[in-house]
Formats: structure tokens, C-alpha cells, sequence
């Protein structure tokens, strides 16, 4: 198997709850969000939208960018992250969000 190089990419690790009765107007938000990031940024190579126990109504979300700059620069900065953002403080559960980043330092898939 071929040597791999160390990658250094900036990661987002997101937890929320959602209130129960905005339960699908959350979902195709982050559904738009997600897929346009990807899409639409360069800097964005993975967005990942987790259900936390069927029926919790509780998400996370896995994202990978080519740096902390695509992240502040092209995601924050994108319509469709804003309308997220307009969307989520009306459904998200007042101070459930808990964000944490990183330094992605390695990743396997089992397609590769």
C-alpha cells in the first residue's frame, strides 16, 4: 500500500437538539445547507448530517474543509449558510449547540 501524506484539513464537530414540532422544516434546511456547501464551496469537502438516536430529535454534523480560512472566508460568508442560520434560531433548542473544531490528522474510508 502506498505511503500517504499527513493531512491537515479543518474539521467541525456540531451537536444540537431541535424542537419536536420544527423537526422537518430543520431537516430540509440543514438537508439545503449541507448539499450546497459541498456543491457550492470549494473549501468544503464533507458535510455529514448525523441523527442521534432515531427519534431524539438531537443532529450532529461532521464537516471537513481545506482550512480554518474556508470554513470563515466561504462557508460563513455563503447565502445558503445565512439561511440555515435564519432558519436554525427559530427550530434549534436554545443552547443545545455545542461546536468543536480540529485538525483533521487522518481519515479512512472503505471505499478507498
Amino acid at each position: 500500500m502506498p505511503e500517504r501524506k499527513r493531512l491537515r484539513m479543518f474539521s467541525l464537530w456540531v451537536t444540537l437538539e431541535v424542537i419536536p414540532e420544527h423537526r422537518e422544516e430543520f431537516l430540509e434546511a440543514i438537508a439545503e445547507n449541507s448539499r450546497k456547501s459541498v456543491s457550492d464551496e470549494a473549501g468544503c469537502f464533507r458535510f455529514d448530517v448525523i441523527e442521534l438516536g432515531a427519534g431524539t430529535n438531537r443532529f450532529a454534523f461532521y464537516e471537513v474543509y481545506r482550512d480554518q480560512d474556508a470554513f470563515e472566508n466561504e462557508h460563513k460568508k455563503a447565502a445558503h449558510y445565512f439561511a440555515y442560520r435564519e432558519i436554525s434560531q427559530r427550530v434549534v433548542v436554545p443552547g443545545s449547540q455545542v461546536n468543536v473544531t480540529g485538525d483533521l490528522i487522518n481519515s479512512f474510508s472503505w471505499y478507498e
